[in-house]
């Protein structure tokens, strides 16, 4: 499981206070244009990026989602492929999300992707 290291400091580790964080940032935020497939967002500290990102997630629809990909940077380590996750799991303050592995493994046999490393991960 890849912990939620930055629970407590880039966001609130307390589920109901980030919950009504993330629920008012949503209300306050626009949908301006129609559904989205795809969305890049800020993603540093909550309180920095928070209303930011919220108007970009404003514009998905949860109808119709099988599958969500979360693409990021390594911040620490230099990659010269992108990498799937180790993990089976994300844990947040919501509770777990689960890493599809069979998509992982799908991607994986391509030879186009590393493993990352659970410490570089992290």
């Amino acid at each position: 499981s890849r912990r939620a290291t930055h629970a407590g400091s880039w966001y609130s580790s307390r589920r109901d206070q980030l919950a009504a964080q993330m629920s008012g940032w949503l209300e306050q935020a626009n949908a301006c244009t129609g559904a989205a497939r795809a969305v890049i967002a800020p993603h540093a500290g909550f309180s920095y990026s928070g209303p930011t990102a919220a108007w970009a997630y404003k514009h998905v629809s949860p109808t119709g989602i099988r599958r969500v990909f979360v693409l990021g940077p390594s911040h620490h380590h230099s990659m010269s492929r992108c990498a799937v996750s180790s993990c089976a799991t994300y844990e947040t303050p919501f509770g777990g999300i689960p890493v599809d592995r069979a998509t992982s493994a799908a991607l994986l046999e391509t030879g186009a992707f590393d493993v990352m490393d659970l410490s570089v991960e992290e």
